[in-house]
């Protein structure tokens, strides 16, 4: 019977059978964020994404992944079959449109987890090829041209955004955090911080450090998404000379020539 050593906590244990690591994991003596080592690639993976445990994991959920009955003839962009992994807890079915539409809206990132029946096991999106930047960018110019079968999945921003790096500061009326930028558009703005739980819909108030293309400026900001440590707000507030300044750095970064995207 083939074993395997797990590590939990940087301790390495074992080697075990699977049905040892099952019953471990049953009795919480291991979780599913503890780690295999897979000998085939000589990798240590989470337990939960090595394919021989995907089953189980799949049935460990408060509500379990379901199995498509029927496999065959499905189609992955139309069809609810993607499921996603946010905080130990599965979300899903979702169709390959909405996705995309949730990686624009950023809520759902390349390093998250993801599985659809077929695939061995939860891989990160970034590894799944139907998400590939390549297979997306096709996608999207087929969008523009109106051809193929697919429905419209793209949506187009009020405000085009551009990756923007740097410091800013974060009040929430209780505690001030340092924080970084990811990305700026005159509409908002994303970031990602360590040591704070920002609650989707609250109010927060940032601070942005001059950049070399954006001058310092404040924010009073509503918290529109959340994902592990990034966050993404709109600016409820901000000058208008601020705004005349994102949107010449946004439209140099993204070669946009008007104001908005329609």
């Amino acid at each position: 019977m083939k074993k395997y050593f797990v590590a939990k906590e940087g301790i390495q244990k074992g080697p075990w059978a699977l049905d040892e690591i099952s019953q471990n994991i049953q009795n919480k003596v291991l979780s599913w964020n503890d780690y295999i080592y897979d000998e085939k690639i000589n990798v240590w993976l989470f337990l939960f994404e090595f394919p021989l445990l995907t089953d189980s994991f799949n049935r460990s959920f408060k509500n379990p992944v379901e199995k498509v009955k029927k496999l065959t003839n499905f189609d992955s962009y139309k069809d609810r079959v993607w499921y996603i992994l946010k905080v130990n807890e599965n979300y899903g079915p979702f169709t390959s449109v909405e996705m995309i539409q949730m990686l624009q809206n950023k809520t759902l990132f390349e390093f998250d987890f993801i599985w659809c029946q077929g695939q061995q096991s939860w891989k990160r999106l970034a590894d799944v090829d139907e998400f590939h930047e390549d297979k997306i960018k096709e996608i999207y110019e087929a969008s523009l041209t109106g051809e193929g079968d697919h429905s419209e999945p793209f949506y187009r921003r009020k405000f085009p955004r551009a990756k923007y790096k740097c410091e800013l500061l974060i009040h929430d009326r209780k505690k001030v955090f340092a924080a970084e930028s990811i990305e700026i558009g005159e509409g908002g703005a994303s970031f990602k911080i360590d040591n704070a739980n920002f609650k989707t819909g609250g109010q927060i108030y940032l601070h942005f450090k001059p950049g070399s293309d954006v001058p310092a400026f404040n924010a009073t900001c509503t918290v529109v998404s959340k994902s592990g440590n990034k966050y993404g707000v709109s600016f409820i507030t901000v000058s208008s000379a601020v705004k005349n300044s994102i949107e010449k750095f946004t439209n140099s970064v993204t070669g946009n020539s008007t104001k908005k995207v329609s």
